[in-house]
């Protein structure tokens, strides 16, 4: 027996390995993973549906000119298109990350209730590890879903921003500014705050107010703040004055925070560095929220 433990190549003797590991998780996480894609999937043919739509807006425009358009009340005018588009966005704007953090604290408190995490520490595996390539996976199940999701409501948005067919305004603004790659960061930050809160309360109802709670709750600060801003000056120097009332004075988009005193500042030039700024700090608080997980983790298993 020892003979042939020896005679074993190293990789099959290393102890939790990652790939055994995620193959778990993903046998595990297969029915959300489906839900999750359904989901995605209706959201994807909305969202495409709603773009052929725009043809539909120049023929109109075209033929009661753009005053009457924009200004008037057709089927197919400013406002109506407008509106679809809002709708698209509210399904993608902060949704996933709220659902993200839901579905991450609430398996990861099971693992706690269940006492299933002593499995982990009957094997080779660190709880640790055994975590983190959860919450990984679940990040990598979100993210791919999401990314599509995010490129076809840019390519709708884009279209029709250009080819000015939507309402002047806080809704014209938003729809162009909010959604891009910081809404990518956070569902990783809704991981996260799941990740955490799950460690933390270990139990199911708790987790299921608590994580998307803190999700939200940081977002707000973060855009209340415009700490992400301290990343882009030159966008920082054209936004004058705040939005009276801290958190609870901002205007939402969907369960978002937006401040319009920023948005109807930026032009077009702004979008990316923007978006970069904004991910970038949504980024390193997920960050935190995982290290202070393993934190938790080490010192409950130590």
């Amino acid at each position: 027996m020892s003979a042939a433990i020896a005679a074993a190549p190293k990789s099959a003797r290393r102890p939790g390995r990652l790939r055994p590991l995620a193959g778990i998780a993903l046998r595990q996480y297969w029915i959300a993973g489906a839900i999750l894609l359904l989901l995605a999937l209706c959201i994807g043919v909305q969202i495409v549906y709603h773009y052929q739509g725009w043809a539909d807006a120049i023929a109109l425009r075209d033929h009661v000119g753009s005053e009457a358009y924009h200004f008037g009340r057709y089927t197919d005018d400013a406002h109506t298109m407008t509106a679809r588009l809002m709708d698209d966005g509210t399904m993608l704007a902060f949704q996933p990350a709220l659902l993200a953090a839901l579905l991450t604290g609430v398996l990861t408190a099971r693992e706690w209730e269940s006492r299933r995490v002593v499995l982990a520490l009957t094997q080779t595996v660190t709880p640790r590890r055994w975590f983190g390539v959860r919450w990984a996976v679940l990040a990598a199940i979100l993210v791919v879903l999401t990314v599509p999701l995010v490129a076809l409501y840019r390519m709708s948005v884009v279209h029709a921003f250009h080819l000015d067919l939507l309402t002047y305004g806080a809704e014209r603004q938003n729809a162009y500014y909010t959604i891009g790659p910081v809404t990518v960061a956070y569902v990783v930050l809704g991981v996260a705050a799941g990740a955490l809160t799950g460690t933390l309360l270990r139990r199911l109802w708790p987790t299921l107010l608590a994580a998307p709670l803190l999700t939200w709750l940081v977002a707000a600060l973060l855009v209340r703040s415009r700490a992400m801003l301290l990343l882009d000056l030159p966008v920082l120097a054209k936004v004058d004055g705040y939005h009276p009332g801290a958190v609870f004075g901002l205007m939402f988009y969907d369960a978002l925070p937006q401040d319009a005193y920023l948005t109807n500042a930026l032009d077009t030039g702004d979008y990316w560095p923007f978006q970069i700024a904004s991910s970038t700090l949504v980024l390193a608080v997920a960050a935190l929220f995982v290290l202070a997980s393993f934190r938790v983790i080490r010192r409950r298993t130590a």
